[in-house]
Formats: structure tokens, sequence, C-alpha cells
């Protein structure tokens, strides 16, 4: 759309004159505001939300002059730069050196020409129009450097698009710009991200009710109103605004284009509303710039998304056994000597399980490898179902059919609790091979820090090993617990119920 009508301040203690700059200036379509002394039209600049692009001012005026205006208004920093025209019947050759040296744009000595006036006003204007749009474009520039050298660090899309969506509102002053995604074979528009936080996969779009998308989506190329109330794009949509007995809640927007994949296209959306600043061109191009960084960005994304999904699962291949999916018996030793070290340093304690399957080399024997692998499998899901351990809980395949559990703050009677919930748990699994059920069951033995005297993780799973054995010399499908001794107590050995 055209630029607002320009706003002209206009003060002059004569009645006839004022009348007369006035209508010529509304005659050619300037918004014009009048005062009849200077303290008047300090009031009148004051009151207005939006500083003006051109003030006239006679110098000879009653309460203040003219060039005391001038100075009141270079002292204040929102209209440092508002051009300042002095008029004035004195013939006094140095006030206009003195007025220019102050501030003043130019000098018109009474009587002057309508003409002439309206000249220097129509260029002035365009002159402070003009230097207002290269700032704002130099502001935006900047601020749009700044916004991508942010964007160089982000390594995720959802920080991506909630980084470019709160920043460009920020810049252009508005309270919404939004990334919307489009899938083309359901037509369904949904919400990315937002500035002002609505977003997700519930927040669909009507796609009827926003036509610069659909002209994006048609074009391919950028789409930007800066008037919408006299675009012919949204005459549907204001027609339906009206019908509904509601104000147009929009002044301005922008849509910029940006691909995603073959079915799916993505549209970062700039809207102004009826109080925020419209969006021209410089919001236009801002667009343009954050979509090129979007772009790129979601190239950087990707690769490093793609190097960190790499790196989890070497991380998990090199700590997590493969066959049941628990920790490695290497990341076992590790965690349990930190675990050690910082049960010393809270003064907590700290046990130890270790778990051994009954009878596990007759099931390879009698059934094969594959089946003695699937209750090692079977086994390790259930130490990583849910409820099984708690968060700081760590279990680890020790060797063959041996497993670890290390229970951080965990004394001897909560670690025979978890010890019995495994041996019934895994009694409770059944098991068939060749057409014969299977039972199984498993024996356990618990050491405990600091009960039993030790300096190293090594030798707490030495002792809780020992109490294994006990177990095992006790018949099996027990749970036996390590003495302070540093070797299993046979009066501890626990025997299931009968």
């Amino acid at each position: 759309m055209s630029e607002p009508a320009a706003k002209v301040f206009v003060a002059d203690d004569n009645p006839a004159i004022l009348l007369g700059i006035d209508r010529a200036l509304n005659n050619s379509g300037y918004e014009v505001h009048t005062a009849r002394n200077g303290a008047e039209v300090l009031r009148l600049l004051h009151a207005s939300a939006h500083a003006p692009d051109l003030v006239l001012l006679d110098v000879m005026m009653p309460e203040m002059s003219g060039i005391e205006v001038l100075h009141a208004i270079r002292a204040e920093a929102r209209f440092s730069d508002v051009p300042v025209v002095l008029i004035t019947a004195n013939n006094d050759g140095d006030l206009p050196v003195s007025a220019l040296r102050d501030g003043a744009v130019d000098f018109l000595a009474k009587p002057f020409r309508l003409d002439e006036l309206m000249a220097r006003v129509a260029s002035h204007v365009r002159r402070h129009r003009d230097l207002r749009r290269a700032r704002e474009q130099a502001r935006m520039r900047l601020e749009a450097i700044d916004l991508i050298r942010e964007l160089n660090r982000v390594v995720t899309s959802d920080e991506m698009f909630h980084l470019v969506t709160t920043r460009t509102a920020q810049i252009l002053g508005v309270a919404r710009c939004s990334v919307v995604v489009v899938d083309h074979a359901a037509r369904v528009a949904r919400v990315a991200a937002s500035s002002d936080g609505s977003a997700g996969e519930e927040l669909t779009l009507d796609l009827d009710r926003y036509p610069e998308i659909r002209a994006c989506m048609e074009t391919g190329a950028r789409v930007a109103v800066e008037d919408v109330a006299t675009s012919s794009l949204f005459d549907a949509q204001r027609e339906a605004w009206a019908a509904s007995g509601v104000p147009a809640p929009l002044r301005s927007v922008v849509v910029v284009p940006f691909p995603i994949s073959p079915t799916l296209s993505g549209f970062f959306l700039e809207r102004s509303g009826p109080n925020e600043p419209a969006l021209g061109e410089e919001a236009a191009d801002l667009g343009e710039r954050v979509v090129e960084a979007i772009v790129q960005a979601c190239g950087r994304v990707q690769v490093f998304q793609d190097l960190m999904e790499q790196r989890r699962r070497l991380h998990d291949m090199a700590h997590t056994d493969s066959l049941t999916g628990v920790a490695t018996r290497r990341a076992l030793f590790l965690y349990l000597e930190d675990a050690l070290a910082l049960a010393r340093q809270r003064g907590e304690p700290l046990g130890i399980v270790v778990l051994d399957l009954d009878h596990f080399k007759e099931i390879n024997d009698t059934h094969g490898h594959l089946a003695g692998d699937a209750v090692l499998r079977a086994f390790g899901e259930w130490l990583r179902s849910e409820g099984a351990l708690r968060a700081n809980d760590r279990a680890g395949r020790y060797g063959g059919d041996e497993f670890v559990v290390v229970l951080p703050g965990t004394d001897a009677a909560g670690a025979l609790g978890f010890a019995e919930r495994a041996r019934a748990g895994f009694a409770a699994t059944a098991f068939s091979f060749d057409g014969r059920r299977v039972d199984t069951s498993l024996s356990a033995g618990i050491a405990c820090w600091p009960q039993v005297e030790v300096t190293t993780g090594e030798e707490l799973i030495s002792c809780a090993d020992a109490a294994l054995y006990q177990a095992k010399q006790l018949g099996r499908d027990r749970v036996s617990l390590a003495s302070a001794a540093r070797t299993p107590d046979p009066a501890r050995a626990i025997t299931p119920a009968a």
C-alpha cells in the first residue's frame, strides 16, 4: 500500500497565514495539526502517538518563540530527527544562520510564495521518510545478522523455529510471527512455532482464512500485503469479518515459503495488528533473510542430529549388552566405582546384588544355545521393565548367565527386597522349549557398603559373589547376604518359603 499521509505540524500566531497553510497542505493530502503559539505546538507533539514528518514554525510567536520551540524539539530524543522549517518576517540576516546551526533544516522568509512552501515541504518530507526508511533497513539488517549468528548455535529444529519467530517479532515490533508447515496431500496446515507461544501438533489452521498462505502456495513466491484493508487478496476475508461484526484484526501480512520435503512446505508468516507497525518491503526482505537462514540451519541441524544419533548408537554398542539390553561389564564397573565414591562422600549406603540363573548350563545343553539366549533375553527384559529398578539403579551383565545390579542409597534390607522381587519375577516367567515347559529360578548374593569394609567396587562385587556361591551351595533358588567380614554368613542365607 502507499505510505500513510505525512503528518505536518504548523504553528503561527497569524490566523490568516495559519489557515492558508492548513488548507494548502490538506488539499495536497497531508495530515495537518495547527497551533497558534509555541507552547501549544509542543503540547500537540507530546500528545501525538507518532512523531510528525515535518514541523513548520513561525519565529515570532507569543509564549514561546519558534527558536525556543526548535531548541525544545532538538532536546528530546524522540523528535531529534524531525525536520523543522522556520518561517519569519524578521529581516535579521544572522537569524537564518543561527537557526540552521540550532537544527533547523530550512528557513523561509515572509512573504513567501505558496508553491515554494509546498515544494520545500514535499522535499523535506520525502527526505525525512527516505532517511527513516534507510535507518529502519539498517537496523533490521543488523538485527538479522545477529539473529543468523544465533541460529548458528541452535541444535534442534524446535529451538531454531522458536528463535526465529520470537526474535523476528521483536525486530518488527509485532506480536506474532509463525512458522507454518503445510501437508499438501492432506491439505493440513500446522503451526510449528509461534512467537506468542501458540504452536503444536494440535494447532491447525483453516487455510480458507489465510488467503496469503494460499497465494504463496500457488505462486511459490513471497506474498507481502502492506494494507489488508484495501488489498483485493483479502476481499472475502474482509466480508467475513464484517459479517461477524468484528473489526479487521490485521494491518499487514508477509509470507515467505521454504521447502521441507516433497509433500511438506514451510511458510514463515509475519502479521501485524491494527495498532502495530505496517509491514512493508523491509519486513518482506527480513522474512527472506530469515528463511535463507532457516534453510541453512535446517541442514546444520540435520547433520548435528545425525551425528548425535550416530554417537548414541556407538555409545549403546559400547555400553549396552546386545543380547539382554542391560549395561556391559565395563560400563557397569565404571558406574559402580562412581556410585561407591558418591556413597562415601554422602555417607549413604550402597547395595550390590549378584544374580545367577540356576541350571543355565542344562538349558543350553538340553535345548540349545538359542533357548539359553531366550532365557537371558527374558531376564534382561525384566530388569529393564517399568518398576523393576529406580532411576539411579543400574543393571549389567557380569558374564555368561550372571548379572549385577547396583543399588545406590540402599541398605541390606532394601537390597534383599529387590533380590526377592527378582527371584520371584524370574520364577514366574514361563518358558517352553521343544514343546516342554521349562521352570527357571535364580540365586542371588548381596553385599552392602559400609557393612562390608571394601575400598573398591570390584571388592564389593567379590563379596556379593561369595554370598552368591553360598546361596548355590545351600540349594539354589535363594538369596544370601555377605557378612561384615567380607565373607558370606551361612546363617544369613535365606531359603524360599515352602
